[in-house]
């Protein structure tokens, strides 16, 4: 087979789609390759469910090749696919990446009964008035003036953390995790951070401590 790479693993198979293969003579040799594999478990009594990872180097398959591929392996109810990944991504899945992975920058006057949600990790250096809400799917860096409420995480990133002073602020979320902080005896500076712990719950700290409250994060951005 020239289009096609096969590897065993523990419970399972890889494929390795070449990528520079017409997809016609990839969906051939998948027919081919799946038909002996069925013929080899059968003939040796294995009724056990067998996965395929599949792989498709730099292509992109499109959801109708997607399920052509589906389709053919459903032939043989000993099979099944696991996952199909690529090492490249779509425009749009890159440009939600990209968003996720920046600290955006916001000067904006969050009035009361206004909702703002941004897009990963965002410098707040605006306000946010008594009944307005920020909200962030990443983490939220706070130098404004917090009278509302913020949300960091949203809707389910519980790595997530608020950096700053929240000693105004009505209520903190993190994910799904709130805290009143209306009639908090809580403490807050410009340095403190607000996280979620291993108990699942909203937590509270300093910078000086976010190297073992969030490791990764803290190598991301270094030392506070």
């Amino acid at each position: 087979m020239h289009n096609v790479v096969l590897k065993g693993h523990q419970g399972g198979y890889q494929l390795t789609l070449k990528q520079n293969g017409a997809f016609t003579a990839i969906i051939g040799e998948l027919g081919e390759l799946f038909a002996k594999l069925s013929r080899e478990r059968s003939g040796q009594g294995d009724e056990q469910i067998v996965g395929f990872k599949i792989n498709t180097e730099n292509r992109l398959l499109t959801d109708r090749e997607k399920q052509q591929i589906q389709e053919l392996i459903e032939q043989y109810p000993q099979f099944r696919v696991e996952k199909i990944e690529s090492g490249v991504m779509t425009k749009a899945a890159a440009k939600a990446w990209k968003e996720q992975d920046s600290i955006h920058i916001s000067r904006l006057v969050i009035r009361s009964g206004q909702e703002i949600q941004i897009d990963g990790d965002v410098l707040f250096i605006g306000t946010v008035h008594r009944g307005g809400i920020l909200r962030a799917t990443g983490s939220v860096y706070l130098v404004g003036k917090i009278e509302g409420v913020v949300q960091a995480g949203f809707p389910d990133r519980e790595e997530a953390i608020v950096v700053g002073d929240l000693s105004q602020a009505i209520q903190v979320r993190i994910a799904d995790n709130v805290d009143i902080l209306a009639d908090s005896d809580q403490t807050f500076t410009p340095r403190s951070v607000t996280y979620i712990n291993d108990l699942h719950m909203l937590d509270y700290g300093n910078l000086d401590e976010l190297k073992a409250i969030r490791p990764k994060l803290y190598n991301k951005i270094g030392e506070a």
